[in-house]
Order: structure tokens, then C-alpha cells, then sequence
């Protein structure tokens, strides 16, 4: 029986409070990476302590360090510091590589069952567990709803062959989006396990200096770039911002749109808008069905 070979790549950075339950959690999987290497984008806290404490118990743990640039690059930075550690492992022989957050809490079957489902359907190009963060009055862990067929940014894992034929990760904000769809531009399936409940320890645009406002205009930003139809950018603008009974949600949103548009950034092309479209009008009727059926 073959066994499927994991490659993980891990920027952090001060990740000091949840990093340890990251390695914890590894360490105590059913089926271990080939490699792990954990990218240190420049901490000022004690995350490389804790990196070196885990890599006495396993082997497969390699640590590198990238020097302090003295400000969050949101987007691009997680990938340069991905392609830092790819350096590293690029030449090994491994089926599977993921770029995985160090703010996670994983099953211990994680790997394996990922591995499976790569096994079970030769068509499945980008899978990850479906991400649990904390909300709500009680701030208890919720499910994160994502379009169909998206995978979130915090646990990303790609079957070798797809990563390398969408070209691997673009360098800025929205990669996490780009991805997916590339991948289903070339005949790969992409979706998140319901099998695999990942718990993300810090949500998405809560890390220090990013904020509600950059994280918003992030998105708007990201939109801009993706070219998909604006009135599903003012859809998924104002549930945002309903959701979270807070107008200013939308304003950086739109804020973050406009100043692209403004700046004329690249987009993406012409065969890319066309297919996101298709997507988006498809992610619609599930958003629709899904409310529809939602039990009262």
C-alpha cells in the first residue's frame, strides 16, 4: 500500500499564544509529514523558542528564518514566506504539499483523512478540513461558511501535479481565492472535508496592525483584482456587513474597491473573469438553496 508523502510549509509570524497548539497537534497525527518546514517571517516574540523546543521531538520539523522588514506585507508576505520554505522542499518526492496556518487546532486523523480523499478521487486537486472560529454572543466556535468548492487560506493541502499547473501561488492578497479557481479552470475538484473539523485559533484579519479596516480593504481590493460581476461584490458587501450589524464593514469594503479601481492594479484575465463569473452565478443559487432550506 502506498502512503501518500506530505510536505507542509508554515510561514508565521509572532504566532507565540497559539503556534504551540499548531506543533502539539502535528506532532500527534495518525500519519506524519515527510517535511514540515516552519518559516519564521521576522517574530519579535518567543515563536522561535517554542519552533525549536518541538523540533527535539520530530525530526520531519526544519526551521527557517527570515529577517524582520518592520511591517505585515497582508497577502504577499504569507506567500513569500511560502516560497521560502518551497526552496527548501522543491526537490523532494511528496504527492501532497500544504501551506498551513500556526494558529490551528487539528484532528489527529487530519493528514490521513486528507490523504484519502486524494486517494478516493484522482480528480481532487485542493482539499482542506472546514474552519472553525470563535463568534457570536458566546463566542463559541461556528462554522466558517465559504462559497462551494473554495478551500480557506489557514489549511490549504494540493495534490503535487495541481499545484503545478495552476503555477503555484500568486504573490499578493487573494491567492487563497485565485487558487481554487485556476485549479477548477484545469479540471480539478477543490472543496473542504466535512470530515475534518479544524478549530483557527485566531480569525482571519484579527492579526496585530491589520485591523477591521485593512482587512475590509483587503477584500475590496481582492475583488477589484478577481474581476468578477460588481453586484456580487455589493451582495457579499452588504451581508457582511448585516451579519455583523456594522455599516463600516461595507465603507471599508467599498473603499478598499474604489482605490484599485482608482490606482488602475492589474486584474486577472480575461479567461479567469469569465469563469469566476460562472462561479459566482453558481455560488449565488447555493447561498439562495441554502437559506431557503435552512430549518426554521
Amino acid at each position: 500500500m502506498n502512503i501518500m508523502k506530505f510536505v507542509i510549509i508554515t510561514p508565521t509570524r509572532n504566532e507565540e499564544k497559539f503556534i504551540e497548539e499548531t506543533l502539539s497537534s502535528m506532532l500527534t497525527q495518525t500519519l506524519l509529514p515527510l517535511k514540515w518546514i516552519i518559516v519564521d517571517d521576522g517574530s519579535t516574540d518567543d515563536t522561535s523558542d517554542i519552533i525549536k523546543k518541538y523540533m527535539k521531538k520530530a525530526d520531519f520539523i526544519e526551521y527557517l528564518y527570515r529577517e524582520n522588514r518592520g511591517f505585515r506585507k497582508p497577502g504577499q508576505g504569507v506567500v513569500e514566506a511560502f516560497y521560502a520554505g518551497y526552496e527548501k522542499i522543491k526537490d523532494l518526492d511528496f504527492d501532497v504539499i500544504s501551506k498551513l496556518d500556526a494558529d490551528l487546532r487539528l484532528p489527529p486523523d487530519t493528514l490521513e483523512l486528507i490523504a484519502k480523499s486524494f486517494k478516493n478521487d484522482v480528480t481532487l486537486g485542493v482539499a482542506g478540513g472546514t474552519r472553525f472560529e470563535k463568534g457570536g454572543k458566546n463566542k463559541d466556535f461556528r462554522k466558517v461558511l465559504v462559497p462551494k468548492g473554495f478551500v480557506g487560506g489557514p489549511n490549504k493541502f494540493y495534490r503535487k501535479q495541481c499545484f503545478e499547473e495552476i503555477g503555484g501561488l500568486i504573490p499578493r492578497a487573494g491567492w487563497d481565492g485565485v487558487d481554487t479557481i485556476k485549479a477548477n479552470m484545469h479540471g480539478w475538484k477543490t472543496g473542504e472535508l466535512d470530515t475534518i473539523k479544524i478549530l483557527h485559533l485566531k480569525p482571519t484579519g484579527t492579526a496585530k496592525g491589520e485591523g477591521l479596516a485593512k482587512a475590509c480593504e483587503k477584500y475590496g481590493d481582492v475583488s477589484y483584482y478577481m474581476r468578477g460581476y460588481f453586484w456580487y461584490f455589493i451582495v457579499r458587501l452588504v451581508g457582511r456587513s448585516l451579519k455583523n450589524m456594522n455599516p463600516r464593514i461595507g465603507y471599508y469594503m467599498m473603499k478598499g474597491y474604489l482605490n484599485s479601481l482608482l490606482h488602475r492594479e492589474k486584474r486577472e484575465s480575461d479567461s479567469f473573469r469569465k469563469y469566476l463569473k460562472n462561479i459566482q452565478i453558481k455560488n449565488m443559487k447555493y447561498w439562495i438553496n441554502l437559506a431557503a432550506n435552512r430549518p426554521k
